[in-house]
């Protein structure tokens, strides 16, 4: 007799299709602000100031302050898209993101399952992703 695969919930794929796509784009933008970054002089801190920085230990607020004198506040990479770090710094954050659209659409799909506790932890989970994306609890110094 053959063994049957239990089925996977579709809250379940819903969630795991979204991440999954969202995370590879996310990669793949990665890959080439990381390559604009190594080949080309067009970044907006050194790429040799980040990795010596790096290897030297540095805070992420002593790289920051070494670089720019501050460290910045929001979603600074938006305004530097043409830059090989911006771009790399978009691609790991459009990863980040892929969660929020997955929570909320696999809390929608439990919610028609009524399934109402996992929804509802679904959606608070979302809540607090958007909250994290919008900054408006800031990081401590």
């Amino acid at each position: 007799m053959e063994e049957q695969k239990p089925q996977a919930p579709f809250a379940a794929l819903v969630y795991g299709e979204i991440v999954y796509w969202g995370v590879l784009l996310g990669s793949v933008i990665v890959l080439i602000g990381s390559v604009v970054a190594f080949v080309s002089r067009n970044n907006y801190v050194a790429t040799s100031y980040w990795l010596s920085s790096i290897w030297k230990g540095e805070s992420i607020h002593e790289i920051w302050k070494g670089a720019t004198g501050a460290l910045p506040h929001g979603h600074w990479y938006l305004s530097h898209l043409t830059t090989g770090d911006g771009l790399t710094a978009f691609g790991i954050s459009l990863s980040v993101f892929a969660v929020l659209p997955a929570l909320l659409l696999s809390a929608l799909a439990l919610y028609k399952e009524k399934d109402t506790v996992y929804g509802t932890l679904a959606l608070i989970g979302g809540i607090v992703v958007f909250i994290a994306i919008l900054g408006i609890i800031p990081m401590p110094s």
